[in-house]
């Protein structure tokens, strides 16, 4: 199954010298090229053939794995045979390569992202011996600093992981079962575990700032991806994970074919889940992800619906609402995931049957959405601009005109220079106000009412998981004049006096909408959930559900939307409001 490919013919230009070969599909543009391949002669995209130009020796051959080539890509029986074997074909590779793209082959741009890996190691290693591994707020300024020294060659960095090799599922197994990787851009190459360890550290310290690509959510999934697969390489003595985890990881990495979200990452997988997945590309995606699912509700019961969402967006997939649709995307964590600590259904236990798309459960109808905030944008938008603040009570911020080159500098208030704005404060006076506006519709604020509205801008947790104190009703206070608009000057401040509160509202109510229910509850549910919707304690469920109600011939059936925190029922209080539970038919 191995090809050559063979050095540049007489008078033909040839690339840097480079060490290895290149397991990239061909890309799918108009132009390409043509090799010799066991003797034929193969069309292949221009994405593969550059990649071939690059990696080629000059004066010998070489030996090369391409998936795309060496797999009959029209042969089902072929196909699911060697995907079975991924594992066992990256893992025994001498060297895995990975290609990224010409992109960087133009002007200086290979040298100088080179170059600024290699700064970045000497900074990481200065920051360390100077600030240690405990000083947060060091180590951030130290960094904040550098990124503001090294601007463009940040974006060098920012370019080369916003590649759209970082966001395909096969990556995952290719890299973490590789003795050795290297990434190729152009004439540029970089070690991988350079590349993962920088990731690593910038993910650990919470200070992946520099590394954003604004506007998009791909750079936060790529770092911390990164740093999980540069974790499964560390220490082969830890147990591979169960397979649902791995679907919820890499849930936002991309796959031509649906049923490749499962099949692309059988290879880091526990083997005993592994050889329950017959790799079979004969049947649909659909089938083999409600089968899944159907294993997960009998071997853990309920957890399998922690991580259905109704993502808004089409799917070629058509599951049921209850099974996941891997090949949708996630913008919020599952309370679960996050290690949320409740009880919404007390001690009762779960109580399942499936009838072809159909999952009856029990449980309790407890109250409906009136009135859902729409204004956030989730995934959350980082803007390309960063506005000149404004006092508290503004309500349209100034944008100054912006040099080019400047456009992700921070820019100070009042003469100051080198303080930072952390740009959620700013994403988050877009829409905060209409929180407001929702949870006290006739303007008026009590003491009890306000007590439930900064617990539940918290979830009532601190990020420790622990129930936040009285101290922290002063904290929203602070948080909440920050997000009507901050100053520069008075951030250090603000991160003083609501930081607390602020690290728990950005762990728990990451991309989530805010809604009030009609019975007067507040809670915070997925991106889709909408006036109508039901919220739904299930039997043996540990956080309460947003329902879609849907009509059907044979009665009304319920869609799932996703999980949700609901103010004073996530510690077993419905079971008392609503005494009666019944069976909920979930299509």
């Amino acid at each position: 199954m191995m090809f050559a490919f063979y050095p540049p013919m007489e008078g033909e230009e040839a690339p840097e010298r480079i060490d290895v070969g290149e397991n990239e599909e061909p890309g799918i543009t108009a132009a390409g090229g043509q090799i010799v391949c066991g003797g034929q002669t193969v069309n292949i995209g221009s994405e593969l053939f550059d990649a071939l130009r690059r990696v080629r020796l000059p004066h010998q051959q070489r030996l090369l794995w391409i998936d795309a080539l060496c797999i009959d890509q029209q042969n089902i029986s072929e196909r699911n045979s060697q995907v079975q074997n991924m594992r066992e074909i990256y893992s025994r590779a001498d060297h895995v390569l990975i290609w990224v793209g010409e992109h960087f082959s133009a002007g200086s741009a290979s040298q100088a992202l080179l170059d600024f890996i290699t700064e970045l190691e000497l900074l990481i290693t200065l920051i360390m011996e100077t600030y240690g591994p405990k000083n947060r707020k060091g180590i951030e300024s130290a960094l904040i600093e550098a990124y503001e020294g090294h601007f463009i060659r940040w974006n060098f960095l920012r370019e080369l992981l916003s590649r759209a090799w970082f966001g395909r599922v096969w990556v995952l197994q290719e890299v973490a079962n590789a003795k050795k990787a290297t990434i190729y851009a152009g004439s540029a190459k970089c070690d991988w575990d350079t590349i993962a360890a920088i990731s690593r550290w910038l993910s650990m310290y919470d200070v992946n700032g520099p590394l954003n690509i604004r506007g998009t959510i791909c750079s936060l999934g790529t770092v911390d991806l990164i740093w999980k697969i540069s974790r499964l390489r560390e220490d082969p003595r830890r147990p591979l994970p169960k397979l649902i985890d791995i679907l919820a990881e890499s849930r936002m990495c991309m796959s031509t074919y649906a049923i490749d979200k499962v099949y692309g990452v059988l290879g880091l997988v526990c083997r005993e889940d592994a050889e329950r997945i017959p790799v079979d590309y004969g049947i649909e995606a659909a089938d083999l992800y409600q089968r899944i699912a159907e294993t997960e509700l009998w071997k853990t019961g309920l957890e399998i619906l922690y991580h259905c969402v109704n993502s808004g967006a089409p799917s070629t997939v058509g599951c049921p609402s209850w099974t996941p649709d891997w090949s949708q995307p996630c913008y919020h964590s599952s309370y679960v995931k996050l290690g949320y600590k409740s009880s919404a259904s007390g001690v009762s236990k779960a109580q399942i049957r499936v009838a072809g798309d159909t999952l009856t459960v029990k449980g309790r109808i407890v109250d409906s959405i009136q009135a859902v905030e729409l204004l956030r944008a989730i995934p959350a938008r980082f803007d390309t601009t960063i506005n000149e603040p404004t006092d508290s009570q503004a309500t349209s911020p100034a944008t100054p005109e912006m040099k080019p080159g400047e456009e992700n500098t921070p820019v100070p208030a009042d003469g100051e220079t080198g303080t930072e704005m952390n740009n959620n404060v700013l994403n988050h006076r877009s829409w905060f106000p209409n929180v407001m506006r929702i949870a006290f519709p006739d303007n008026q604020i009590t003491a009890e009412s306000y007590e439930v509205l900064w617990r539940t801008c918290c979830c009532n947790k601190t990020t420790d998981g622990d129930t936040p104190g009285a101290d922290f009703a002063g904290s929203f206070g602070d948080w909440t004049k920050a997000m009507m608009g901050l100053k520069l000057r008075d951030f250090e401040e603000f991160q003083r006096k609501a930081g607390r509160f602020m690290e728990s509202f950005s762990l728990y109510c990451d991309n989530r909408r805010f809604f009030r229910c009609k019975g007067g509850m507040l809670g915070w549910g997925p991106d889709q959930v909408r006036e109508g919707d039901a919220i739904c304690v299930l039997d043996g469920a540990s956080v309460p559900f947003v329902l879609r109600p849907v009509e059907v011939e044979g009665g009304r059936r319920f869609e799932v939307v996703g999980d949700a925190y609901v103010s004073g029922i996530m510690d077993g209080e419905a079971m008392e409001l609503v005494v009666e539970d019944t069976e909920i038919l979930l299509v």
